[in-house]
């Protein structure tokens, strides 16, 4: 049974693979998404009166990245919790449990709805429903920030000359 258990782990890499296809394919709608910006804007110049138009695409596309990056995240933090692939991560990304991608991935939503929320209030025209869209996005942060608030602090490592890490 232990065995069965230890080997059924390795199942996280359809998950893993899963976020690192949604990831590529996020960054490259959202590289296309740049280019066709561009040539738009080399077509038809950029006249003053579209600014608020572009900088709306400017943000949509920002938002794409943002989630192509969230997903490489989640991608990387399951490889080093379930896979044992802690050499992967880049050196400002610790993961040892998985409350510590929770984290990271609490904070990158907290983002990305902030980002998008600024796409809406960019197009925005007139009315009070931007308010509660805002007022929505409010709680949500307010009950992370709350949840993150009530979590355990725990030391960070610290990286020593020799190259090991003490904790």
């Amino acid at each position: 049974m232990r065995a069965l258990l230890r080997i059924s782990r390795h199942v996280i890499v359809v998950a893993v693979l899963g976020c690192i296809v949604m990831f590529a394919a996020v960054t490259i709608f959202g590289a296309v998404a740049v280019v066709q910006a561009i040539v738009q804007m080399a077509r038809g110049g950029a006249a003053p009166t579209e600014l608020a138009t572009a900088t709306v695409h400017v943000f949509k596309i920002l938002d794409l990245f943002l989630l192509g990056a969230i997903l490489y995240i989640v991608a990387l933090g399951l490889s080093a919790l379930f896979l044992d692939a802690e050499t992967a991560l880049p050196a400002w990304f610790e993961v040892r449990e998985l409350q510590d991608l929770k984290v990271v991935l609490s904070q990158s939503v907290i983002v990305v709805l902030l980002v998008a929320f600024l796409g809406d209030v960019l197009e925005w025209e007139k009315g009070s429903d931007i308010a509660f869209v805002g007022g929505g996005i409010a709680l949500v942060i307010a009950a992370v920030a709350f949840m993150l608030r009530n979590l355990p602090h725990r030391r960070p490592r610290v990286d020593h000359p020799a190259g090991g890490r003490r904790e």
